[in-house]
């Protein structure tokens, strides 16, 4: 147990609970950097934490004395790249994305480290058994250049959807394993501003003056299942229709003209994650604003909340009480690129529709 990594505020400072927001509500305060949170249907809750200097990449659970465990076990979490004995194929090497999907596995995207073999793959666990059953290595799919970042599943839960920041999308066949990188370099899939956070422009990781440019990452699908969306970091929502993105498993044409049939739907910002309700409304956090922006099916897009302590909005959640989980990671601008900073807190904010029925269980 980790109890000392998450402390549960019952009781919020008078100084927070008067700066936030009308409906913005305190749900925890994390020592540790969170970047996403995962709800089951029955109520566990999961955590995906990265984003420290210092600390590497963890998924844990919390449980109902607001302590955490590892998830699934340590042994998922232990990987040390200076120990030759760390095997990256049977743990977690850098968590980017975590979701529990339609079939109620926790699913864990591991973007690996670029020339560790086996480091990038797609990771599920039984929630039933707290054991992996599914994994899916992707070294055959990935460029060279690839971080693959996020994931979305179609209506029949047979095909999976998986961000690639180099620019690309990857789709997944589940039963086979069989898979394709597709609209890469696609101007649909290209970062073509630096990211900003807070009015600035995001530092990169390169040479001082250098900025923060990320290619397709958030992605999402329509609650009917006909329609994937996808964005760059930098923002700018686009929509493919999932008949055409399955097709490319089968079809050498489609798989290399599939930009042709990418719809510009809704100019975004710069955006840290979004997440879609049963109504098919699309949820982005604004790094720049630090607001919730609310796109709809018509692809009208309105701020929905604003607030200074939404640093950073990464993997929200959407619960059958109908509210939206916002973890606010923390992540901004620092000497070395991108660093966190606590305390880091969850939110959450009542919206009109509960989870779209294929996204998650």
């Amino acid at each position: 147990m980790m109890a000392g990594l998450f402390v549960a505020l019952l009781g919020l400072s008078t100084s927070l609970a008067v700066a936030l927001a009308p409906g913005l509500e305190l749900a925890y305060s994390l020592n540790r950097a969170t970047q996403g949170i995962s709800i089951s249907s029955d109520g566990r809750k999961f955590l995906s934490q990265r984003y420290s200097t210092s600390d590497p990449p963890q998924a844990v659970e919390l449980l109902s004395d607001n302590s955490t465990r590892l998830y699934p076990n340590a042994a998922w979490n232990s990987y040390n790249s200076s120990n030759p004995d760390s095997n990256p194929r049977r743990t977690f090497v850098s968590i980017d994305g975590a979701r529990i999907g339609p079939d109620g596995r926790y699913w864990l995207v591991d973007g690996g480290s670029q020339g560790v073999n086996g480091s990038s793959k797609l990771v599920g666990v039984n929630l039933t058994t707290d054991a992996v059953d599914k994994l899916y290595y992707l070294d055959s799919i990935i460029a060279s250049s690839s971080s693959v970042d996020d994931v979305r599943f179609n209506a029949a839960g047979d095909v999976a959807y998986l961000s690639d920041t180099a620019g690309a999308l990857l789709v997944l066949n589940m039963t086979t394993g069989h898979g394709k990188r597709v609209l890469a370099n696609d101007d649909s899939a290209t970062a073509w501003y630096p990211m900003m956070y807070n009015g600035t422009l995001v530092p990169g990781y390169g040479p001082s003056g250098n900025t923060l440019q990320v290619g397709l990452d958030q992605i999402e699908v329509s609650p009917d299942g006909v329609y994937l969306y996808y964005q760059p970091c930098n923002g700018g929502l686009y929509r493919i229709k999932t008949a055409f993105v399955d097709a490319t498993l089968t079809n050498s044409t489609l798989e290399t003209t599939l930009g042709d049939y990418a719809e510009p739907f809704a100019l975004t910002p710069s955006t840290g994650g979004t997440t879609i309700d049963a109504n098919g409304n699309i949820y982005v956090s604004d790094t720049n604003l630090l607001a919730i922006w609310k796109v709809t099916p018509e692809g009208r897009a309105t701020v929905l909340v604003q607030d200074n302590a939404l640093l950073w909005t990464d993997l929200m959640w959407v619960t059958a009480d109908k509210k939206l989980w916002l973890p606010a990671s923390q992540m901004r601008p620092g000497a070395n690129g991108l660093m966190a900073k606590g305390p880091n807190y969850i939110f959450t904010y009542p919206i009109e529709a509960g989870p779209a029925p294929i996204d998650h269980a």
